[in-house]
């Protein structure tokens, strides 16, 4: 069916609209608020907008056998018609990348040697090191990448290539086992003010509730400065997961219950303001503290960010704004960098839209991928 949007001037009365036309079952795609314009801004209060949609039915069982066994005729006179013969095996990522790299590397009519250079450094991470790896992370990653070795040389650049990433790969778990916490601690969100804090916060709820039909708490809290992000209250009660203003300690919540605190953005020119949240954090139980940094960025700048905020005992990264700008070397970087994981990535400003877990596996591919037409252009 397709998705049905209220225009309403409160939650509530945008709910029993989606139960009335969509009945109780209707799925939240999406809320935002109406801004009002111009000089209605002095009498009338602004309005929310929801898009639903009804679920989809039950498919049909007996259509559904009758498909799968058209599905099985249709593959055995396949396997009838075709000769006999072996499958050539699919590759896998890990087989396929260093391939894709290979072919950079003769495109660019470059001739790279197996093994290390005269400097020591291995020629795969040389190629990272062209692809925007600091020659500083070059050299550890190299060495890192050897020592996972052991006295094992890799027979081609394709082994070497599977090697480093999969040197990355386990450096990103340890990241993670080193920062995150057990069992299931309090969610914090802090950042500089735009970053994207309130709406990554906002798809994570809508993910959680909508489709792993988990209870959601947050608290939306003030610093030194208050905190002005009304949407996320409005977005908890179209959800119907509370949104509270002051921080209860005591409050009985289920214990696997996703708890998130927002605190407002903090200027990483104000000292001032970060010390009091520094202390305001104190205050709070068992935390995950998640910094969400702009990742269209420069480097310089997300560095000099991370560092500002390095006073608090940060668990990871969230990146925002990939649909803007996505240079995975310079996600790269900054995760060797600051030694913290990148955790979520999110783009655009549709709920819940793109917000996914960061896995360094994707992005080490994705990190090569966007250096073929460098390559190519050499």
């Amino acid at each position: 069916m397709d998705a049905l949007k209220i225009v309403a001037d409160s939650p509530q009365e945008a709910l029993e609209r989606i139960n009335s036309e969509l009945g109780p079952d209707a799925v939240v795609l999406n809320v935002r608020q109406l801004p009002v314009e111009g000089v209605k801004k002095l009498w009338s209060n602004t309005r929310v907008e929801v898009t639903a949609s009804a679920p989809e039915p039950e498919p049909d069982s007996k259509g559904t056998i009758e498909r799968l066994n058209a599905k099985i005729v249709q593959l055995e006179e396949q396997v009838l018609q075709s000769p006999e013969q072996p499958p050539e095996p699919k590759k896998s990522l890990k087989q396929q990348l260093p391939s894709k790299v290979a072919e950079m590397v003769q495109t660019a009519r470059q001739t790279v040697r197996e093994g290390t250079d005269s400097d020591g450094m291995l020629s795969s991470v040389k190629i990272l090191e062209r692809l925007g790896l600091l020659p500083s992370h070059a050299r550890w990653l190299s060495g890192q990448a050897c020592n996972f070795l052991g006295f094992t040389k890799p027979r081609n650049l394709q082994e070497e290539f599977g090697l480093v990433r999969e040197t990355l790969s386990d450096y990103w778990h340890q990241l993670i086992r080193r920062h995150t916490k057990p069992g299931n601690p309090v969610r914090l969100f802090v950042g500089t003010p735009g970053t994207g804090k309130t709406t990554c916060l906002c798809k994570w709820m809508t993910q959680s509730v909508l489709r792993q039909k988990q209870n959601v708490h947050t608290w939306r809290l003030d610093g030194t400065t208050p905190n002005t992000a009304e949407f996320l209250s409005v977005h908890g009660e179209v959800l119907q997961a509370p949104v509270e203003r002051m921080w209860d300690q005591e409050a009985e919540i289920p214990k696997d219950t996703l708890r998130f605190i927002d605190l407002p953005g903090v200027s990483a020119t104000d000292r001032e303001a970060r010390r009091a949240m520094v202390e305001q954090v104190k205050g709070f139980p068992l935390t995950e503290i998640y910094l969400v940094l702009n990742a269209s960025y420069d480097l310089g700048l997300l560095l000099s960010h991370a560092r500002f905020f390095s006073v608090l005992p940060l668990s990871g990264l969230i990146l925002t704004h990939l649909d803007e700008e996505t240079r995975w070397s310079k996600c790269w970087n900054l995760v060797l960098a600051t030694q913290l994981p990148i955790l979520y990535l999110s783009g655009g400003q549709n709920i819940p839209g793109d917000f996914r877990p960061a896995l360094p596996e994707v992005m080490f591919d994705q990190f090569v991928e966007e250096g073929r037409e460098q390559m190519e252009d050499l």
